[in-house]
């Protein structure tokens, strides 16, 4: 059960009636949570001080119409109650709602640093998969570069290969015989000189291998 009365220095209550909008010290705070019977904070002041004052002002309306020093003549102490059931509802309806919202936002930092340190880890897997992909990416060009010297070099092997083999060609049109090095030269030249010895003068024979026309008539021999 809430005290019935509780007696505050006239100082506190004369900072909170007159005192500057937004300046709640710890005195004034713990006035607005008697008369509320909530805790108030310097978040929730400002709500309780406009509530708990409308009640005052109503009870007593010929405070406001007096100054601070008028207020301070009344005594040193005041005693004050809680408010009524009534206007205690109310109150109690307001800062539930903002303890749910205070509740949301907590909630909702939380998950947003949940969401930042999600984040940042995403960031370094991602940082370690272009690295990985950057140095895939250097591998595959060094690999590729290799490969192309190399079918560079197959491709200049065949060229020379075709080459020569247009030389020869050449050679066999205009000679009739292909050019070799070394000693096979030589045999073949000697071959091709026993091959004319034997053949007499060298020339063709008249009937040209066909058989002799002695026997008269047009016959070739055949």
């Amino acid at each position: 059960m809430a005290e019935a009365r509780k007696v505050f220095p006239m100082q506190t209550f004369v900072s909170y009636m007159r005192g500057k909008p937004g300046k709640y010290n710890k005195d004034v705070l713990e006035l607005l949570s008697f008369m509320t019977q909530q805790e108030v904070t310097p978040e929730t002041a400002p709500l309780a001080s406009g509530l708990t004052k409308a009640w005052i002002y109503e009870q007593h309306p010929d405070l406001t119409r007096l100054k601070k020093q008028d207020i301070a003549e009344y005594g040193e102490n005041v005693s004050v109650m809680p408010l009524p059931a009534e206007a205690m509802e109310e109150v109690k309806v307001v800062f539930d709602k903002v303890a749910g919202y205070k509740q949301t936002i907590a909630d909702q930092e939380t998950h947003i640093k949940d969401l930042e340190a999600l984040k940042e880890g995403n960031g370094k897997k991602i940082a370690a998969l272009e690295s990985k992909v950057s140095d895939y990416e250097k591998q595959m060009k060094n690999e590729g570069e290799k490969q192309i010297m190399a079918s560079a070099k197959k491709v200049e092997d065949y060229l020379g290969k075709v080459d020569d083999l247009l030389a020869k060609i050449e050679e066999v049109k205009k000679h009739g015989v292909v050019s070799v090095s070394g000693d096979a030269t030589a045999g073949d030249a000697a071959a091709a000189g026993g091959d004319t010895a034997s053949s007499g003068s060298g020339e063709p024979e008249a009937d040209f291998g066909f058989g002799s026309s002695s026997g008269g008539g047009d016959e070739f021999g055949f």
